[in-house]
């Protein structure tokens, strides 16, 4: 009997289990798709000194166009460009993503993968700038407070030596610091590309032709470059070749599991959320593999970051509930007032009815 109870109840748990992961799989997708890009950030790093960044850059697009092409075919995904507004946005949405790529690889190698990826990470807070500049959409208080703070956690990343006295400026310092900048670059461009990316939204451009687009530009362009600037080098055979082809695989498979997150989960704020954890697992990674420790301050102005983001994300939150209640008042107004109405026509009828009895 008592076999035959724990059966039960060990169904019964597995049964919730996994009727919980179904619920939540855009989320678990989403962390796995993170997983990847701290994965393929670090492999980027250990490339330094095997390819130029350009080329880098040409050979992963080329192999996540590769990808998103196959993907197009088997889905049905229409390739041609719609409109003329429409070319005009993915060209502002690959320009501004391939600088913000260059500027990200740049400032990989030569400082902290995880802090150039901090950094980066701040963009969510800039584009409520960018939005009350282009879109005219509010930009309050507090989205002043979330750019001081992120701002604030730059500095404790870069800790420039007129503000940090036990900072040198020697030559590795002034590399640190031009890589910091091209992060902060990065990040403004990423920003940017973000309100593209919306705007391609509204005219219902599908994800997947954005990333097709993105991906040609990608290989195209540094391919021309690296020619012009005659710094192209065959990769060595064995890992090298390797570690490109997952870097191209690895970032094909995050903005896909992002994608689908985004589509499957409840509330996209909460993608949000666990998107933030890829500072902590590029933390870890950089620590086993690279075996790089940032200090208590590069940490703290980190953490500065995340929270900028996190700000902006239960901002978002609290808008969307707000909008979600507003909504559902006024709806529960609106079916109060036809009720009333009903309800008074009701009376008038039932009135007149008594009328007409009383006359006959």
């Amino acid at each position: 009997m008592e076999g035959g109870v724990t059966l039960a109840t060990q169904t019964s748990f597995l049964v919730r289990l996994r009727t919980k992961l179904f619920e939540h799989r855009g989320l678990l997708v989403t962390f796995m798709g993170i997983f990847c890009f701290a994965s393929q950030s670090i492999l980027v790093k250990l490339l330094k000194d095997e390819v130029p960044v350009i080329e880098l850059i040409c050979l992963r697009f080329s192999i996540q166009g590769f990808c998103s092409f196959v993907y197009g075919i088997g889905s049905g995904m229409q390739f041609r460009i719609q409109s003329k507004r429409e070319a005009l946005l993915l060209l502002v949405r690959v320009s501004g993503g391939l600088a913000t790529m260059l500027l990200l690889y740049y400032a990989m190698f030569n400082m902290s993968v995880a802090m150039a990826v901090s950094i980066v990470f701040g963009a969510p807070v800039f584009v409520g700038i960018f939005a009350w500049i282009i879109l005219k959409e509010p930009f309050l208080w507090r989205d002043i407070i979330l750019v001081a703070l992120n701002l604030a956690g730059v500095v404790l990343i870069a800790q420039p030596p007129f503000l940090f006295r036990s900072e040198r400026l020697d030559s590795a310092k002034k590399t640190e610091l031009l890589a910091v900048v091209a992060a902060v670059s990065a990040m403004l461009l990423a920003a940017l590309t973000f309100i593209s990316i919306r705007l391609l939204g509204l005219i219902n451009c599908s994800v997947s032709k954005m990333i097709f687009y993105y991906s040609v530009a990608g290989t195209v362009v540094p391919a021309i470059a690296g020619l012009a600037m005659q710094n192209w080098v065959v990769p060595t055979c064995g890992t090298p070749r390797y570690f490109i082809i997952m870097i191209g695989i690895l970032n094909f498979v995050y903005v896909s599991f992002l994608s689908y997150g985004l589509t499957t989960a409840k509330k996209s704020y909460f993608v949000s959320i666990v998107n933030s954890s890829q500072i902590p697992l590029t933390i870890i990674l950089e620590i086993f593999i690279l075996h790089e420790i940032p200090n208590w301050i590069s940490l703290l102005g980190a953490g500065f970051v995340i929270g900028s983001a996190l700000g902006v994300v239960f901002r978002e939150g609290a808008l969307a509930k707000t909008k979600t209640m507003n909504r559902d008042q006024q709806e529960d107004e609106r079916v109060q007032e036809e009720e009333d109405v009903n309800e008074q026509f009701r009376l008038q009828t039932d009135t007149r009815g008594e009328c007409s009895t009383g006359e006959q």
